[in-house]
């Protein structure tokens, strides 16, 4: 197995992606980690929520893993909660505001 880091860098979502870590959505407006990689010569391009980034970094440090499977649990998941709270509330202040 071959892995090898092409890019990784924190940036702003334009629009909604989904983390490969925990599964959920990366909100559009939200702070995220895109990284793209090779994995036994395949194109990886990926959108990682910050917390779960690092709670993969702290998995393989300390398993030794080199693989993972998506749809583990995101840390802090309460405080996402309360971002997809806003992000809704937000939302919907819009759509009320282009309302006639």
């Amino acid at each position: 197995m071959s892995y090898s880091l092409l890019s990784r860098k924190q940036t702003v979502a334009r629009k909604e992606h989904q983390c490969i870590w925990c599964c959920c959505p990366v909100l559009t407006g939200s702070h995220y980690v895109r990284e793209n990689s090779t994995y036994d010569g395949h194109f990886q391009n990926f959108a990682w929520h910050e917390a779960c980034r690092k709670d993969a970094d702290q998995y393989f440090d300390e398993s030794g893993a080199e693989e993972f499977t998506s749809g583990n649990d995101m840390p802090f998941h309460a405080l996402y909660q309360l971002e997809v709270g806003a992000h809704a509330h937000r939302a919907a202040l819009a759509a009320a505001k282009d309302k006639p």
